[in-house]
């Protein structure tokens, strides 16, 4: 084996291994409860899922530059999920509630649903 294909072995390794080290991070379960909408990366509500008890419900309907929309529901023990959109593919529909600190995006109305930190000044 020349010294060229060695390099590119444990360049590929460490790749791979960075890799799912990234991936394994990503499925861990986020410790907060808080969400942040974000359209165009301007946020458009920070949310205490905390705050919500189990009877209680809210629908969100947000508008996209683009003139569609995607309805936000939070709610039933504590969750956040996109109920309905417009856009062709309905992947963030499909990805259901807001779990293990991958975030929900909706590619077309450039729209994302993810966990963060508590705000500083309390919400």
């Amino acid at each position: 084996m020349t010294k060229g294909v060695k390099i590119c072995l444990a360049a590929a390794s460490v790749i791979f291994v960075s890799a799912l080290a990234a991936m394994l991070w990503l499925r861990l379960p986020s410790d907060s409860t808080w969400v942040e909408i974000t359209q165009d990366g301007k946020v458009l509500y920070t949310i205490d899922l905390a705050s919500y008890d189990d009877e209680q419900t809210q629908t969100i309907r947000i508008d996209s530059p683009d003139g569609g929309y995607n309805i936000i529901e939070i709610g039933e023990g504590n969750t956040i999920r996109i109920s309905e959109a417009d856009c062709p593919d309905k992947t963030c529909v499909k990805t259901g509630a807001l779990s293990d600190g991958v975030p929900i995006v909706c590619l077309p109305h450039r729209l994302i649903i993810k966990f963060t930190d508590e705000p500083e000044n309390g919400g």
